[in-house]
C-alpha cells in the first residue's frame, strides 16, 4: 500500500499546506498505481493507494470520462487512457536521455546477454525510462518494461541513485525509508552505507538475490548538471549468470564504460564519483 504522506516531496509545498489540492492528490496517486501496463480493478486500486472504496470509485470514474483512464472491454478493468500516454511520449522526447542511450545499452545489453535498464527517482521508487533486453534464453524475465517502478532501497538500480543524490534530498529519502519500514530499517540501512562505501571504493553497486528473487544486479549513477537531473543505469540478469566476480571485473567496469560514451554523445563532462562523504541519519 502507499503511504504518501511518507514519501519526501521532490520541491512544492508540504501536504497541509492551503495550496495543497488533496483530491488532485489523490487522482494523481491513482494514476501512478499504473505501472508497467497494468489492468486494474477498483478494489486493486484501493489495495494498492489506501484510498477509500467510495473514492476510489468516484476518481476512476471521472479519469475514465477524462481519458485518463480506458476500461477494458473483456476484463472490466482500468488501463493507462490515450491523455497520459501522450503526456508520456511528450516527457520522454524532452529528456531525450532514451535516443541518445538507447544504442549503447543495446549494444551492452548483447554484448553481456544481460537487461539494461536506466530511470530515475519517483518517491521511494525507481522508474525505468528505457529498457534493453538481450535476444537469448538467459533473458531477465520480470515486468520491467519502460515505466515499471522498483523499489530504491533493495536494487543496485534503486542504491546507485540513492548513494549519488544530494544530502538534502537522500536525508529526505532516509528519513521516508525509515518512516515506512520501521522494524526493516536498521539492517536496511546497513545496506544502503554498504553499498555507499562499494560505491566510493569501485565506482558502483552490487546487489544479489533482490526483488525478492534469484536476481543480481549492477547499478551506477549518472547526472546531468545542465538539466539538473541525476539517473541511475544498471545491468541485471539471473544470479547464475552474474556471479559475484562476474559483477565486479567485467559488468561493473563494462557499465561505467558505457556511462561514459553516452555522456560524451551528449557532449557532457568525463564520469565521476557523484556520492556524498557520508549517508546522514534520518
Amino acid at each position: 500500500m502507499r503511504t504518501p504522506e511518507a514519501d519526501p516531496p521532490r520541491g512544492g509545498v508540504a501536504q497541509d499546506h492551503p495550496d495543497f489540492v488533496h483530491s488532485l492528490a489523490k487522482g494523481l496517486e491513482i494514476l501512478s498505481a499504473f505501472s508497467g501496463g497494468a489492468l486494474l480493478g477498483n478494489q486493486q486500486l484501493v489495495k494498492l493507494t489506501g484510498l477509500p472504496k467510495a473514492t476510489v470509485s468516484r476518481l476512476t470514474t471521472t479519469l475514465v470520462t477524462l481519458g485518463y483512464l480506458q476500461p477494458d472491454a473483456q476484463t472490466r478493468k482500468l488501463r493507462m487512457g490515450t491523455r497520459v500516454l501522450g503526456m508520456g511520449v511528450t516527457v520522454q522526447r524532452e529528456i531525450g536521455l532514451q535516443r541518445v542511450a538507447r544504442p549503447f545499452m543495446e549494444a551492452l545489453s548483447k554484448s553481456l546477454d544481460l537487461t539494461v535498464s536506466f530511470g530515475t527517482r519517483d518517491r521511494l521508487g525507481l522508474v525505468f525510462l528505457e529498457v534493453a533486453r538481450p535476444p537469448t534464453k538467459t533473458r531477465l524475465v520480470t515486468n520491467t518494461d519502460v515505466g515499471s517502478i522498483l523499489p530504491l532501497a533493495s536494487t543496485s538500480i534503486g542504491l546507485a541513485y540513492i548513494v549519488a543524490a544530494p544530502v538534502k534530498e537522500r536525508s529526505q529519502i532516509l528519513h521516508s525509508l525509515s518512516r515506512r519500514h520501521k522494524d526493516e530499517w536498521p539492517p536496511m540501512r546497513l545496506h544502503i552505507e554498504k553499498a555507499h562505501q562499494e560505491y566510493e571504493r569501485q565506482g558502483f553497486v552490487i546487489t544479489q538475490r533482490s526483488w525478492g528473487r534469484d536476481v543480481n544486479g549492477v547499478g551506477v549513477p549518472m547526472r546531468l548538471p545542465q538539466r539538473h537531473a541525476l539517473y541511475a543505469f544498471h545491468c541485471a540478469g539471473p544470479a547464475s549468470h552474474m556471479p559475484v566476480q562476474r559483477m565486479r571485473r567485467e559488468i561493473g567496469p563494462r557499465l561505467l564504460e558505457m556511462i561514459g560514451d553516452i555522456r560524451t554523445a551528449m557532449g557532457e563532462p568525463p564520469l565521476t564519483v557523484l556520492v556524498e562523504p557520508q549517508i546522514h541519519q534520518p
